[in-house]
């Protein structure tokens, strides 16, 4: 083993996370992330608090104009209830019609002529009335669905009166039973009616009565009152109007359903927010109010706030980025650069650690200076080491080789000596196994490959060398075919190989070929699929099924044993095929190498 044998192989168990782990693969993007888990949370609630902050100063005009719908309903119902209580006081005087005149002439001064009281039969015609100066003249017919049914019943319902500009005013008109009296004291069934407007008016209203609010020039709050008909009044008939509601906000009230009308809807045009909803009397509101000063400025804040809540968590990301790619990332990237440098030109180890790199960093430095160093000597012990053990399995190949030869020349010579046809023959054959094991060894010697070597010369000339030692190198009656394809084994599979092909061919050319028959044996080995080889030995002589004793009796002999131990020591599949002569068709797995490669 080299110095650079271990590190310059490509390196393995790279991880390869895809997009993610290339984005956080860097010291730098983990810093981020760190930092993000630190700061991240307060970030988030610093920007929820200013989101909440700005949400609740976006809705708090429309909460403004909603609460204005509801205290003018409030106050609507406070002035309803308010002549309903005048309406039941005059009833239980028990007046006769002048009383009812001087009682609503009365009531009509301390009211600020805001109402327009009448008196009417029991059919609803009016008897006496006194009108206000804020309600126009009615007719003298009230219907008889707006009357009440039973003693104590207060009748309220709308009315939309013609004004005298265009459009149509909305009215209120509270209506219970009384009693009337004459002068000759007969009492007879009456009612007792008042018609209020809808709208207010500033010289009706006393000093510090809260509706005032509702009537300052230029106020936080613009009101009007809608009508059955969807026709547009503003709250005060007496103040500076505040002008029609934009376009868009009249399209959407129009567009409401009558479900929709009787429900609270709120709508947002621009800095304004607008607010519809039903109050007593069967007619609606809409609110507008804008946003204040105060309002705006928390806006501002919001958005100040954002930007300087982004800009220091930018510079901190910034800062802490740049502080940990000078301190920490490229002491890192130094290490790293000695690091590939050794392993790149080998020799020492130099971290060049200075005062920039951490304590630990530097630790870390020295620590791999010392184990590269031990590394090594290491190395060169195992590399002298490994040279030694090289020139030792050599010199075994080579003596084994030697001594193989020795063994097969005195069995030659042994074989001589013998003039028994069969004992000469049986150490014919054992000399040819012993000269298939000598010939390996003498490849493995002579190529230098001791873990693996080349079936492709090898078989060619084992079988040549088979046919030299049977009498046919130079030809003759039988012919040799080999094909052997670059095939490398190890000599764990290589020897059993061997043996069963000396075995197969021997035993084709001592018996498939009887009685000076001519012909070809063909010997193939070849690669089938990356894991598997195939080895085909066949010939085209009489076969074993050809009927002479000898060759049948090779099926039960110590060489058909040897082929079939061989097989299973292969872990392959043995096949023999008798047609036009014989076939062994083999089948073995190739085995891995201490990599994980396949043999080549």
């Amino acid at each position: 083993m080299g110095k650079g044998g271990g590190r310059n192989r490509p390196r393995r168990g790279a991880p390869y996370g895809g997009w993610l782990f290339r984005l956080f693969g860097t010291v730098s993007a983990r810093m981020i992330v760190i930092i993000l888990c630190a700061a991240g949370p307060m970030a988030m609630i610093a920007s929820l608090q200013a989101w909440n902050s700005y949400r609740h100063t976006l809705e708090a005009p429309a909460f403004r104009a909603d609460m204005a719908v509801s205290r003018i309903d409030l106050e609507v119902r406070h002035d309803v209830d308010h002549i309903g209580a005048l309406l039941s006081s005059i009833s239980r005087m028990s007046l006769d019609e002048d009383g009812f005149v001087r009682t609503f002439q009365m009531a009509r001064s301390l009211t600020g002529e805001f109402y327009r009281l009448a008196l009417l039969d029991d059919h609803g015609r009016v008897l006496v009335g006194v009108n206000g100066n804020r309600v126009p003249h009615l007719p003298t017919q009230v219907p008889y669905d707006d009357l009440p049914r039973f003693s104590g019943d207060v009748r309220v319902v709308p009315l939309d009166i013609p004004a005298q500009n265009a459009g149509r005013h909305s009215y209120i008109r509270v209506t219970l039973s009384t009693p009337i009296s004459d002068s000759s004291g007969t009492v007879r069934s009456g009612f007792l009616t008042a018609v209020m407007p809808v709208v207010w008016s500033r010289h009706h209203l006393q000093i510090g009565d809260p509706r005032l609010d509702f009537m300052q020039k230029n106020g936080a709050i613009d009101a009007w009152i809608v009508g059955r008909d969807l026709t547009l009044s503003p709250l005060c008939d007496d103040c500076a109007s505040p002008g029609p509601p934009p376009a868009e906000v009249q399209r959407w009230i129009g567009a409401m359903t009558s479900v929709q009308r009787e429900v609270r809807q709120t709508m947002s045009v621009g800095d304004a927010a607008f607010a519809f909803g039903p109050i007593e009397g069967g007619v609606a509101a809409l609110t507008m109010t804008r946003r204040n000063p105060a309002e705006t400025h928390a806006l501002v804040m919001f958005v100040i706030w954002l930007f300087v809540i982004v800009g220091l968590l930018g510079c901190c990301l910034t800062i802490v980025t740049q502080g940990a790619n000078a301190l920490l990332i490229a002491p890192v990237r130094q290490l790293t650069g000695s690091v590939e440098r050794w392993q790149a030109d080998g020799g020492v180890f130099d971290a060049q650690a200075s005062w920039v790199m951490p304590i630990e960093i530097r630790q870390l430095a020295r620590a791999f200076t010392q184990a590269t160093r031990s590394l090594a000597r290491d190395e060169r012990r195992l590399a002298r080491a490994a040279v030694r053990q090289e020139l030792l399995l050599k010199e075994m190949h080579h003596r084994v080789k030697n001594n193989l030869q020795i063994v097969a020349s005195l069995l030659n010579l042994q074989a001589n000596r013998i003039r028994q046809a069969e004992a000469r023959q049986e150490f014919a054959q054992a000399r040819d196994r012993v000269r298939a094991l000598a010939t390996l060894h003498r490849y493995l010697y002579a190529e230098g490959e001791l873990f693996s070597m080349n079936m492709e010369h090898f078989v060619t000339e084992l079988c040549e060398q088979i046919m030299q030692a049977a009498g046919y190198a130079g030809g003759g009656r039988l012919a040799l075919s080999v094909q052997a394809a670059t095939l490398e084994l190890e000599p764990d599979q290589a020897v059993p190989l061997a043996l069963i092909i000396t075995e197969i061919v021997s035993n084709a050319i001592k018996h498939a070929f009887a009685d000076g028959r001519s012909g070809t044996i063909s010997v193939t080995l070849e690669r089938v699929e990356p894991r598997q080889a195939r080895l085909d030995i066949a010939d085209d002589g009489i076969g074993l099924a050809g009927g002479y004793q000898q060759a049948k009796e090779e099926r039960s002999g110590i060489g058909m044993q040897l082929i079939r131990g061989f097989a299973r020591q292969l872990g392959g599949k043995l096949e023999i095929i008798e047609e036009e002569g014989t076939r062994y068709i083999l089948l073995f797995p190739l085995k891995e190498d201490e990599s994980g490669d396949l043999a080549r």
